[in-house]
């Protein structure tokens, strides 16, 4: 199984707007991995290819990673930086001659057809700029394409949020606790990518990085990656930055950065 990070920052992305910090200053030279788009992955097996999340960046990110095909969409929660580039998906729509089934959270699902109810009916709208989509809603493990894919009820915010469990592959972009029924579903997993938006604990709806350690310590992967991260922690100065905090890095653990491909055996 191949994990492709398609964006690894937080809602405002990397470089901030009128941000001139180290950390955005470098995110604008050419290569940089602190340049950081909304958070967003893909994952290929057996030529199967499951899509998590559209938002602001999505045709861009599939466009820049070679991201050739889209079986379905599986979404996290209903906020804009992981939904608001839906209707971005008329283009593998078209170049695939297919709907495209879309699975979430039922909040998110009644909320995407609200914004955009002209891509779930063909009768309504007709012509090459509109996609389509088909909706299912998931509150409990299922099976598609050859995943076995587990929702993971977090707390984030005051709406619906899951991570998901994908084989032996934990995502976890937005949370701020994870019960233990959901921690539970994680145990003996390869990979785990889990939010960790900055060194700051008392932030109500993201993990901080101390916080999201907590939990790689528990669950134990083989590698651990830390996403939806803002300007604040730096590609280049990451380890040291957790050393100044206090914070003991395992060994396994690291920034995620956009472009990145992890694979799983």
């Amino acid at each position: 199984m191949k994990i492709t990070v398609l964006g690894s920052g937080t809602s405002t992305g990397v470089p901030e707007y009128k941000c001139s910090c180290e950390t955005c200053e470098d995110a604008r030279t050419l290569h940089s991995k602190n340049c950081r788009t909304r958070p967003s992955i893909h994952i290929e097996k057996h030529g199967k290819h499951l899509q998590f999340d559209t938002g602001p960046n999505f045709i861009d990110q599939i466009d820049r990673n070679k991201v050739e095909w889209i079986d379905a969409v599986i979404y996290t929660h209903c906020h804009a930086d992981h939904t608001s580039g839906t209707n971005d998906l008329v283009m593998p729509c078209r170049k695939q001659k297919m709907d495209i089934p879309i699975y979430g959270p039922e909040e998110t699902i009644r909320i995407l057809e609200r914004n955009y109810d002209y891509m779930f009916s063909k009768e309504v709208f007709q012509g090459g700029g509109v996609g389509h989509l088909l909706p299912h809603t998931v509150n409990e493990r299922f099976e598609m394409h050859g995943f076995e894919i587990t929702p993971l009820p977090v707390e984030h915010a005051a709406v619906t949020t899951f991570g998901y469990r994908i084989d032996d592959f934990g995502y976890l972009p937005d949370v701020k606790r994870l019960p233990d029924s959901s921690k539970a579903l994680l145990r003996g997993i390869e990979v785990l990518i889990i939010d960790a938006l900055s060194f700051n604990p008392r932030h109500p709806t993201h993990l901080a990085v101390g916080e999201a350690v907590e939990i790689v310590n528990e669950l134990q992967p083989r590698e651990a990656y830390f996403t939806h991260i803002m300007h604040r922690l730096d590609h280049r100065y990451f380890r040291d930055q957790c050393q100044e905090q206090s914070i003991e890095l395992p060994e396994y653990a690291y920034l995620s950065y956009d472009g990145q491909a992890i694979e799983i055996l």
